[in-house]
């Protein structure tokens, strides 16, 4: 096997072993937990989510684009990130009073100021793990953040036990960032030089900045709906709508991890053109499939698998996680995109783009807010937004990879034939057993899943389609 396809397997090793981890470990909290603590904490996801992605400015994905990034370039790196997360810290101590204010919720001063510890932890462990994926190293990060994940998890559900509240949910954070950091010395045995250079700051700041203004507009994106729900909603709708993002965003999180993160490198150290452009393409065909396929047995398996995991508490979250999945799909599409045009070093246009819709979105958002108060219409206009970005990034797409716009769309299409059928059979074979008896949801779970999965496999048996081939291929020759 060679480096590229061992770099993919553990890459995706890493990121299902870690999600299997997280949604175990949520639905235990869930139902220890009440909306309300989750909402609490839903209400400060953008300050957390902007620190975390701010602090490294970009830089990390400036060292895999150099082709051979010196100490000097990592030491700067380190230095600049240590900074921004003691500044960081700083800030979230002093200015928690603050945000608790705005929201009305004391609590928040607490929270604020225990999770700005996180960040210089966080700041510490971006080097060494950027370092390993430079190296495609991707068999040592699977070890450091498994074993930091389930460490963390396991005090966080053994503080829950105890009483402890939406402090077991702050605590978790912490205690992940805090075993990341000492797990990732321990797995590269390497500390970086305490040392800084203007020269090659310079280089890396050029390249990573746009992508650091362009990573901070996705999170604003995607985290501004439960900053609005925390002003304008109470505490459990805002846990709902976090609950309900977070059980999306899992699932398509580790395929795009697991996929761009590893493409980036991958794509990125191909030198020959009309083979990188060969490589793109196909991937564009692969990630459309795998994420269509987790798309539609999401939206078919919703209703019961969160009732059986998560109990009727949390059947609100039903429909909201239904158009969250529809959001998240087009965001994979839209950071394979992003990843593209990093490999082409087209970065300028990706903070553009990212900026244009962070602020149609807002705006569209302030527009609800003032007439409808809705959170339903807060999620669809998530939706619509990313669906313009994804639309906009396939013509840039087809000018880097010198694809036409109907290939791309058919491409496309072709690649979601068979999700499209698994659902319409797992849909139709729950609806006739349904009319003949009730069973419980953990119980249509399961029949959804096998008639999804069967109606994929046997249909790509069948039609034989080109993605299905080399995704079957791939499998049982690994």
């Amino acid at each position: 096997m060679n480096s590229n396809a061992k770099a993919y397997k553990w890459s995706i090793i890493d990121r299902v072993s870690v999600a299997a981890l997280n949604f175990g470990g949520n639905i235990i909290l869930a139902r220890m937990l009440t909306t309300a603590d989750f909402g609490l904490l839903a209400m400060i996801a953008i300050f957390v989510a902007l620190a975390q992605d701010i602090s490294g400015c970009g830089l990390a994905d400036g060292l895999i684009q150099k082709s051979k990034p010196t100490d000097e370039d990592y030491s700067t790196v380190f230095v600049f990130n240590a900074a921004f997360g003691l500044f960081f810290g700083l800030s979230f101590f002093f200015g928690a009073p603050l945000v608790a204010r705005f929201f009305g919720h004391e609590e928040l001063t607490a929270i604020m100021r225990v999770l700005g510890v996180c960040f210089f932890f966080q700041s510490m462990s971006f080097v060494q793990e950027t370092r390993l994926r430079k190296e495609l190293e991707m068999k040592k990060i699977c070890f450091v953040r498994v074993g930091a994940t389930l460490t963390a998890i396991t005090l966080g559900i053994i503080l829950a036990s105890l009483g402890f509240g939406w402090w077991a949910l702050v605590s978790t954070q912490i205690l992940l960032l805090l075993f990341t950091f000492c797990y990732c010395i321990i797995a590269t045995r390497w500390f970086p030089r305490i040392a800084f250079s203007k020269k090659s700051f310079h280089d890396l700041f050029g390249f990573g900045i746009h992508l650091a203004i362009a990573y901070i507009s996705n999170v604003i994106g995607k985290n501004v709906n439960t900053f609005l729900l925390g002003k304008f909603f109470t505490p459990a709708a805002s846990g709902l709508y976090y609950q309900g993002a977070k059980l999306a965003n899992v699932p398509f999180q580790v395929i795009d991890q697991s996929v761009n993160n590893s493409f980036f490198v991958v794509a990125s150290n191909e030198s020959a053109p009309d083979s990188q452009r060969s490589l793109i393409r196909n991937m564009f065909s692969m990630v459309v499939g795998i994420n269509g396929a987790l798309l539609f047995l999401l939206l078919v398996i919703a209703g019961p698998a969160i009732i059986a995991l998560y109990g009727d508490k949390w059947a609100e979250s039903i429909p909201l996680f239904r158009i969250l999945a529809v959001a998240e799909f087009l965001f994979c599409l839209k950071s394979f995109f992003q990843a593209v045009c990093k490999v082409h070093a087209s970065t300028v246009f990706v903070r553009n783009l990212c900026i244009i819709q962070v602020i149609v979105q807002i705006l569209l958002l302030a527009l609800s807010i003032a007439f409808f108060r809705d959170i339903l219409v807060i999620v669809w206009i998530q939706v619509a937004c990313e669906f313009l970005s994804v639309a906009v990034y396939a013509v840039k797409f087809k000018e880097l990879t010198l694809q036409p716009l109907h290939s791309i769309f058919v491409a496309a299409c072709r690649s979601l034939g068979l999700p499209v059928l698994g659902a319409v059979c797992a849909i139709a074979a729950v609806t006739a057993i349904d009319s003949l008896i009730s069973l419980p949801a953990i119980v249509n779970c399961l029949i959804i899943a096998a008639v999804y999965a069967v109606s994929v496999i046997g249909g790509g048996e069948v039609s034989r389609p080109a993605v299905y081939v080399a995704l079957r291929n791939h499998f049982r020759k690994h």
